[in-house]
């Protein structure tokens, strides 16, 4: 990984919930006992399949340094982790929201 950057997708509403006692428990991890991360390649293409239209989302920039568990490659531009991700570990959120198209054009710049 040339990055040591991950990002994940979620609704901004749920956010509060997801974050107590100083872990990020997102409900995929709940249902599927692992949480998946996206590189930063891959951010527009995940949007765009899985949340076409949304918006008041927020993008995490996650940093896998800060982790106890470092993700593992999945495939192509996914990881996977099976555990709790610690906030300390997400450096920002951005909220994202659909254009009138109901697309997302991101761009990351890991320069």
């Amino acid at each position: 990984m040339k990055s040591d950057l991950l990002f994940y997708v979620v609704s901004a509403r749920k956010w509060s919930d997801l974050t107590r006692g100083g872990l990020f428990k997102p409900e995929e991890l709940i249902e599927s006992n692992k949480i998946t991360l996206i590189t930063a390649e891959k951010v527009n293409g995940y949007l765009n399949s899985k949340y076409q239209g949304r918006k008041n989302l927020f993008l995490l920039i996650i940093d896998i340094t800060r982790m106890e568990k470092r993700p593992k490659k999945e495939d192509e531009g996914h990881y996977v982790v099976e555990d709790a991700i610690p906030v300390v570990a997400i450096l920002d959120k951005i909220r994202l929201d659909s254009n009138k198209e109901g697309e997302f054009d991101i761009q990351i710049d890991q320069n």
